[in-house]
């Protein structure tokens, strides 16, 4: 018994490190053949699936308890970056601050994972929702200077 709780007591004490208080930067990054393909957070949303959808909402919260989830849904905005080798092809935006403050890191997380808004040539907007377009501006101005959007 006595080498059990001499071992325990080695593990807290090196576990005696500082707090790093902060998360991990939002980006995850991976090979497709020649490209490389950089997922972007822009943050989470809250989304009241039991009111959004054509069912009764009832239906929806039936579903949902299934899965040991409740509503509202926090949600991820995400957005690709794609280095083709020579370009930097970025699809969708975020929501920027248009939902609130649990979003608008997209930028931060582009320059976390290395890159610059200026560095990106060509916007990919795959629909004109909010959260996929909201981060071309900020503040009035435009977020990817040099980007080409399409």
């Amino acid at each position: 018994m006595g080498a059990i709780a001499t071992m325990f007591a080695a593990a807290f004490a090196q576990a005696a490190a500082p707090m790093a208080k902060f998360q991990a930067p939002g980006f995850y990054r991976m090979a497709l053949g020649d490209f490389e393909v950089t997922v972007l957070n822009d943050g989470t949303v809250d989304l009241p699936v039991d009111k959004q959808l054509r069912q009764p909402a009832a239906k929806s919260i039936q579903a949902l308890d299934k899965s040991f989830v409740k509503a509202p849904l926090e949600t991820s905005v995400n957005a690709f970056l794609i280095n083709t080798g020579s370009k930097l092809v970025l699809f969708d935006t975020g929501a920027a601050n248009l939902f609130g403050p649990t979003l608008g890191k997209l930028a931060a997380n582009l320059k976390a994972a290395g890159y610059r808004p200026e560095q990106v040539d060509e916007i990919y907007i795959t629909h004109m929702h909010p959260d996929h377009v909201g981060g071309l501006m900020a503040g009035g101005q435009i977020v990817f200077p040099n980007a080409t959007v399409h």
